[in-house]
């Protein structure tokens, strides 16, 4: 298992004096949770790949499996597993920002063993063609926010972003608000000026989506 640490890339507007009360910090998992399975699965694969969409608070929003082991039982676990998982958001310029953690189970070689023909002798590791990737809806990861010069009234800003297939923005709209009309119209210009990317298992094709941002003014 690999937990793959990633930030959100944020370009400043100057460099106002607040920006220094709220240091930038990357995207990570703080606790994280293996997956209990019996000895008896057969897997075909010797892994279970997951992608994993994080709310701006940490929670986790979506997960869904991108790489399956090919045992339905092994394949639940690592769902249950990541469940468990504790995040921090990505944040800069006193915002965090909801973002997506790719993460990789092995499954355990006493499952992938097998006895010696002979009854006899070292058991045997049988070799395994790749997994064969699982498309369904892209996720998307926020690659640009321009941080405003200004300090916004505390609050958390969910905004549906339409993305066209190169996740080029296509529309926004405000989905939740802080209760600050000035922090819910400074989250939505950022959502509307915001780069994005997909995240997507190699041989997977994008297509179009609604991308629920979530922007935490602090």
């Amino acid at each position: 298992m690999f937990a793959l640490l990633l930030a959100t890339t944020i370009a400043a507007a100057g460099d106002p004096a607040y920006l220094a009360s709220c240091p930038a910090q990357q995207g990570r998992v703080l606790l994280a949770s293996q997956p209990i399975a019996p000895d008896t699965i057969h897997p075909t694969n010797r892994r279970v790949r997951v992608l994993l969409d994080v709310g701006s608070d940490g929670t986790l929003r979506r997960s869904a499996i991108v790489e399956s082991s090919g045992d339905a039982v092994f394949d639940a676990a690592a769902v249950d597993a990541v469940k468990r998982f504790r995040f921090a958001p990505p944040s800069q310029g006193c915002i965090s920002t909801s973002f997506v953690v790719p993460e990789e189970f092995n499954v355990p070689l006493i499952a992938i063993a097998r006895p010696a023909p002979s009854g006899t002798g070292p058991v045997e590791i049988p070799s395994m063609a790749p997994a064969a990737a699982i498309c369904g809806a892209p996720f998307v990861q926020l690659t640009g926010l321009d941080v405003p010069d200004r300090r916004q009234a505390p609050g958390t800003v969910s905004v549906d972003v339409g993305l066209d297939a190169s996740a080029h923005v296509t529309s926004a709209k405000l989905a939740h608000s802080s209760g600050n009309p000035k922090t819910d119209a400074a989250g939505t210009a950022a959502a509307t000026s915001a780069q994005y990317a997909f995240t997507l298992p190699a041989g997977c094709r994008a297509t179009p989506t609604v991308y629920r941002l979530e922007l935490t003014y602090h």
